[in-house]
């Protein structure tokens, strides 16, 4: 897995998201987006049910918490919800409605996965965490669409099939 943070989210970011306030990073991993988004300005909460994962990485505007997010008794992350949702590398189809309706009005929902075809070249291969074709629009069907990909890369670094999506809540 890539230390650096996703192309997609820095492209959003640098287009779309123009407030910089609060954010999430679901299932962080070792919280290369997290760094990110600290940098540029966000007060960023980082979730991931690896502890070892939350300890490698670490800065002032980032605080972590190690929580299994699959579970439904676990939500809500914050109380005040966030500007901006981040979630990569990552699905879990039922907890949708509790990640949509952690999102502030007008804020984001940066979002990318891996997509049907993953499974031929590479992990994951179960079916459960790979997004059918468009899935990822129907599954963010409440909220406004801004932009919405499916990618195949295929670099000597990295070979993966993914869809990514940026929506706002409006």
């Amino acid at each position: 897995m890539s230390s650096q943070p996703s192309k997609w989210l820095k492209y959003c970011l640098n287009n779309f998201v123009k407030s910089k306030k609060t954010a999430l990073d679901l299932a962080c991993g070792k919280g290369r987006n997290s760094l990110l988004l600290a940098n540029c300005g966000f007060s960023v909460l980082s979730v991931d049910i690896n502890k070892e994962f939350l300890q490698c990485f670490s800065h002032n505007n980032i605080k972590k918490i190690e929580k299994d997010v699959e579970k439904f008794n676990n939500w809500p992350l914050s109380k005040a919800g966030f500007d901006i949702i981040v979630v990569t590398n990552f699905l879990n189809r039922s907890i949708f409605p509790l990640i949509i309706n952690s999102i502030n009005p007008y804020g984001f929902l940066i979002y990318e996965t891996f997509s049907i075809g993953q499974e031929k070249i590479g992990k994951p291969s179960n079916k459960n965490y790979i997004l059918q074709k468009k899935e990822l629009t129907y599954l963010c069907n409440d909220l406004l669409l801004i932009k919405y990909e499916e990618v195949w890369a295929h670099t000597p670094e990295n070979q993966y099939f993914k869809q990514r999506i940026i929506c706002k809540n409006v």
